[in-house]
């Protein structure tokens, strides 16, 4: 049951800061904010923060904001495009990348590109790199897709019953710390890339930038 952000909205952006998983979009001329359907995970994070009660439960929406339903889901099936998830040959270059940048500052890692459900595309392992950090990378990479955040910026709600609720219902593959980072075409998420094997996850998401800027190049 998503919440729904109704003409109310005065654009003040207080709900985009606490979204757990960066389900509120809006775009330039556009006179709202609004909640992707497929991504809320009914937190109520947002409605908790809204300056002006513009936030409800669907189930609990005013008859005169009935129709925000559908302007909150049409929304995005016009800003979300159908894209595909990341190519094997530009996954393996973000890999690539994040290693180059791992050997530079002396730090042996694995890094993974998970597509949008988290499911793998890519694997790479340095020399190195302890057995355990591949397990950890895809842990990572699985959380920030399900987020659609980076891990890091999990880490501070990591004891709270929410997320643990939601590593137990992820069988233990949600991994609340630095190192992973969602891939994103627009509003669209395709996929995240994790790295582990650092001295310091800190290290492990510096990694990651390294790897997205693969991405974020025009030519990708």
């Amino acid at each position: 049951m998503p919440y729904i952000i109704t003409s109310l909205c005065t654009n003040d952006g207080a709900c985009v800061e606490v979204c757990p998983v960066a389900c509120i979009h809006t775009k330039p001329g556009a006179p709202q904010f609004y909640v992707d359907p497929e991504v809320c995970i009914d937190c109520e994070q947002c409605e908790i923060v809204c300056p002006v009660d513009a936030i409800f439960k669907d189930i609990d929406i005013p008859a005169e904001h009935a129709e925000s339903i559908e302007v909150n889901a049409a929304f995005f099936r016009q800003n979300k495009a159908a894209i595909g998830p990341v190519p094997f040959d530009t996954a393996w270059a973000m890999i690539r990348s994040a290693h180059e940048y791992a050997e530079m500052v002396g730090a042996t890692v694995t890094a993974v590109v998970v597509d949008e459900a988290g499911a793998p595309i890519a694997v790479g392992k340095m020399d190195k790199a302890e057995p355990r950090s591949a397990e950890l990378a895809f842990d990572k990479a699985y959380t920030a897709a399900a987020f659609h955040v980076a891990t890091a910026t999990l880490v501070p709600q990591a004891r709270q019953p929410s997320l643990r609720s939601l590593v137990i219902s992820h069988r233990g593959k949600i991994l609340p710390m630095a190192g992973a980072i969602p891939i994103l075409n627009g509003v669209t998420i395709v996929g995240a890339i994790g790295v582990a094997g650092s001295s310091r996850p800190e290290q492990d998401a510096l990694c990651c930038r390294a790897a997205l800027a693969v991405w974020q190049n025009p030519g990708h």
